[in-house]
């Protein structure tokens, strides 16, 4: 079982007790709905979590790993999601998720990604598929 996070604040939503939102499903619950799994994915994101995001990522487009920066590339610091829609298939099990997050490199300027991420249900489970970055 994977270590307990310490924090007060969801990251996908400060809000929020991330004890009540993300934390179940980064120990291993089902997320109830593509947008519970996009938030999920923000907060292991936002907390370094690659065994996690691995996880919920559609076996035919996993990475073998992530990368979250070192000495030469920094990793950016998450600020903030703002899911724009959520839709689901007629059948229940594809639905797409569309979000703005907002992050920080270094000490740069705040910046914005758009995407729309599409997500796939398995035996129950919801996966991440990919995702159109918007510009």
């Amino acid at each position: 079982m994977p270590t307990r996070i310490a924090i007060k604040h969801c990251p996908c939503d400060e809000q929020r007790a991330y004890a009540d939102c993300c934390a179940p499903l980064h120990e291993g619950a089902a997320a109830r709905s593509a947008e519970a799994l996009m938030r999920s994915r923000y907060s292991a994101y936002a907390l370094r979590l690659e065994p996690y995001l691995l996880a919920t990522w559609h076996a035919s487009t996993r990475p073998a790993s992530l990368s979250f920066g070192d000495e030469t590339l920094q990793a950016p610091k998450w600020l903030g999601l703002k899911i724009l829609r959520h839709e689901m298939a007629p059948d229940g099990d594809a639905a797409i998720v569309e979000f703005v997050a907002r992050f920080r490199v270094g000490g740069g300027s705040a910046q914005r990604m758009r995407e729309v991420s599409r997500f796939a249900r398995v035996d129950g489970r919801w996966f991440y598929l990919d995702g159109d970055v918007a510009e």
